[in-house]
């Protein structure tokens, strides 16, 4: 499927072609065919615009693609104002206009039409009911070849310039297919993405062609990524996934004194590096804005059950099993492989009969149960952070449209924004709507032009 896929959108010849962008002037260029870009297309393709994606990959839309574990969080079922609320950026509010452009119901409706149906998981998440990202990247190429869009792909822009005296005053330079060529275009929206996870094509272009443009761009760094941890138990760990934990952040040498950084609830995984999972990528983009070179985690694996319970179950769990040792007597309590943590953690009186074990050794265990303490030491950067955090600033951006406050007719959309959502379908559902309200924008400007 994934062959035929590539061809469908790559062979000239098979797609119904609107108008040619080898010589002639598209009203709206986008640049990056990812969720943004898509989705800036469809808006402008919808608007009657001579729209054309370009695309330095094979395939469009990767990251979208491979999103979720390949099962694509595509977006969250809250309201504009929640979502905004609920996001984690300082920027986030920006984000309004561009909510209401284009909402989490209208990309369902939109995804519907092909098939691509959601299921709710996790109180707000959104992810594909068939598991495949896939459908998605699907869905929205073909809404956006049905509205006479073209996607090119295996194209490279090299550079933009502008000619603001000019009819079309962007020149796209760059390597399209195997030739080098020049093409022109009424408006231009940058979609090319952050610097995270670069296998998916992500190289940080975008970020330089804004600097020539006048725009300053924020430092660049990894979020929504894994935690390198210190202790070495973790990665005995590793694979283990525990489904409910409670991970709170704190400074170095700080842990329970006045409030920590951030708390956070869901899923965490251990790992050959450390720790990951989505609470653990919540934290990460704190811990990451914070600057700070190491940094406390405390996890409680029981967050609905206060210490007493949890004494008060291990008290008659081994008055259950007097005469058995630690993991013998917890058994079935917790998986096998954290029991052989608590217990080389314990030491010797693990392994001695439960009913001489020392009160303080049980509520060494509890301690361990509610308030593990992990050292982080640094986070797997780019090259596996699911987003970037900063990007290109807001101050000359007009947020009602994306458009550059210096260069009339170039707009920004998606990832390459200073805007960094939490897990949970905000960050895709961020990128598709800043993508179509700035593609319905470009293709008003340009239809305007082209009109005189």
């Amino acid at each position: 499927r994934g062959a035929v896929f590539c061809l469908r959108i790559t062979d000239y010849a098979l797609l119904p072609m609107s108008f040619n962008p080898k010589n002639e002037t598209a009203d709206v260029a986008v640049i990056g065919a990812g969720g943004a870009g898509l989705l800036a297309g469809i808006a402008a393709a919808q608007a009657g615009a001579k729209a054309v994606v370009y695309e330095r990959n094979k395939m469009p839309a990767k990251k979208v693609a491979i999103s979720g574990g390949g099962r694509c969080n595509f977006s969250n079922t809250l309201d504009p104002r929640k979502f905004v609320r609920l996001f984690g950026d300082k920027n986030a509010n920006f984000l309004g206009h561009a909510l209401r452009a284009f909402s989490n119901e209208q990309l369902i409706a939109l995804l519907g039409q092909y098939g691509v149906e959601g299921q709710v998981e996790r109180n707000y998440r959104l992810y594909t009911k068939s598991g495949r990202g896939m459908d998605v990247v699907n869905a929205l190429v073909s809404e956006f070849e049905k509205g006479g869009g073209l996607l090119v792909t295996q194209s490279r822009i090299a550079s933009i310039k502008q000619d603001p005296a000019a009819e079309a005053p962007f020149i796209l330079e760059g390597k399209f297919g195997d030739y080098e060529e020049q093409r022109r275009a009424r408006t231009v929206v940058v979609c090319t993405g952050g610097l995270s996870y670069p296998v998916t094509g992500s190289t940080g272009d975008g970020f330089d062609w804004a600097r020539k443009f006048g725009h300053e761009v924020t430092e660049l760094r990894a979020a929504l990524v894994g935690l390198n941890i210190s202790e070495p138990w973790t990665k005995q760990l590793q694979g283990l996934a525990w489904e409910d934990a409670q991970v709170s952040l704190w400074p170095d040498n700080a842990v329970g004194r006045g409030k920590p950084l951030c708390v956070e609830r869901a899923e965490i995984l251990f790992t050959h590096f450390g720790i990951s999972g989505p609470a653990i990528l919540d934290v990460s983009n704190t811990f990451v804005a914070s600057k700070l070179q190491r940094a406390r985690l405390t996890i409680d694996f029981y967050p609905e059950k206060p210490r007493e319970q949890i004494d008060t179950e291990l008290l008659e769990r081994f008055k259950q099993f007097p005469n058995r040792t630690l993991a013998n007597a917890l058994s079935g309590f917790m998986p096998v492989r954290f029991l052989d943590h608590l217990e080389n953690s314990l030491g010797p009186e693990a392994r001695t009969a439960m009913c001489r074990l020392p009160k303080a050794a049980r509520q060494k265990i509890v301690d361990q149960l509610k308030a593990t303490t992990l050292t982080i030491i640094g986070t797997r950067g780019m090259e596996y952070g699911e987003v970037t955090a900063g990007g290109v600033k807001w101050e000359n951006i007009e947020p009602t449209t994306l458009e550059s406050r210096l260069s009339p007719g170039l707009f920004f959309a998606g990832e390459i924004l200073d805007v960094t959502g939490r897990c949970g379908g905000f960050n895709l559902q961020a990128a598709f709507s800043t993508g179509y309200l700035a593609g319905q924008k470009a293709a008003a400007k340009a239809l305007r032009v082209g009109a005189q």
